[in-house]
């Protein structure tokens, strides 16, 4: 009698977990074909499992998880795409810009001779230093892309640096028929940056103010409250709010129609150069004024307050 009672409680449990195997199968088979169901209709569903509380709903989770990584993944890497594709034909277009111009002039200063102006001179320097000047950032651009980049933090006076690059832009400025309007600060403001790079940021910012500027430059440098601020401000009445935030952007147009020689290079640049000083810029708009400010971390030793 006993043998079988444990014969039929075994038959019992056999039958039992082969039901149970037969269901588990088949929600794995449901589920597999739910799963080549969204990779081939790149859906963003979730995976959908008829009971719950179980590894196998855990399991779905985990493949929900991971497809939305992935889908994540490739949405970025074509956003970078584009974004690549659109950098390239700006830089194609930037390049060959300047490069007509200069053409052009040049075939007007053979046919003038000895009788050129020298505006028309003026006119192929400027374009030639724009050509130069976009080689110079596509170069920067490259190094600060590389892995291998770092940057000499010390202590720099950023009074001096700001007056010997306006210094070296003497010519840039004549030539652009522009009289900035400069306000330093009567001693020195010591920050903590790499030379090389404050002097780039610093270049740039002229620079875009000469090219987009609409007139006029504004120059001015001020230490208070543990930080340096640099303001360089142009007229800019074609830059409207929205744009602002973009502004540091790669090869951002504020206006894509505008054939100027420069992607927008120059101010990404500065952006990224700062960020990797521990400092910050920022763009605002008063009135018809584009102001860019740099702000970077006073060095130690001694109080540096200084107004604007």
């Amino acid at each position: 009698m006993l043998g079988w009672t444990v014969t039929a409680a075994l038959a019992a449990v056999t039958v039992v977990l082969g039901w149970r195997l037969r269901r588990q199968r088949a929600r794995i088979r449901r589920l597999g074909d739910q799963v080549e169901a969204r990779r081939e209709s790149d859906s963003r569903e979730p995976l959908v499992v008829d009971a719950s509380g179980d590894a196998l709903e855990a399991l779905a989770a985990q493949i929900d998880l991971t497809r939305q990584a992935q889908q994540s993944a490739l949405a970025d890497a074509r956003r970078r795409e584009q974004r690549l594709r659109q950098e390239m034909a700006n830089i194609s277009h930037d390049l060959r810009t300047p490069m007509i111009a200069v053409k052009g002039y040049l075939q007007l200063l053979e046919r003038d001779g000895p009788q050129a102006s020298p505006e028309r001179m003026n006119t192929v320097l400027a374009r030639v230093d724009d050509l130069s000047r976009l080689v110079d950032e596509f170069f920067e651009l490259s190094v600060l892309d590389s892995d291998d980049h770092e940057l000499t933090i010390e202590r720099v006076d950023a009074t001096a640096l700001v007056s010997q690059t306006l210094l070296g832009h003497r010519a840039h400025l004549s030539v652009r028929g522009v009289a900035p309007r400069v306000s330093l600060p009567p001693r020195s403001v010591m920050v903590m940056a790499d030379r090389t790079a404050l002097t780039r940021v610093v270049t740039n910012l002229v620079s875009n103010g000469l090219v987009h500027g609409d007139g006029g430059l504004r120059v001015e440098l001020s230490a208070d409250r543990g930080l340096a601020v640099l303001v360089v401000a142009n007229r800019a009445p074609e830059v409207h709010a929205r744009e602002l935030a973009r502004l540091f952007e790669r090869s951002y147009r504020t206006d894509p129609a505008r054939r100027g020689p420069h992607a927008g290079l120059g101010l990404s640049i500065v952006a990224e150069l700062v960020a990797r000083m521990d400092g910050t810029v920022e763009a605002s708009l008063e009135d018809d004024e584009l102001v860019l400010a740099v702000a970077l971390p006073l060095a130690g030793g001694g109080d540096q307050s200084i107004g604007s």
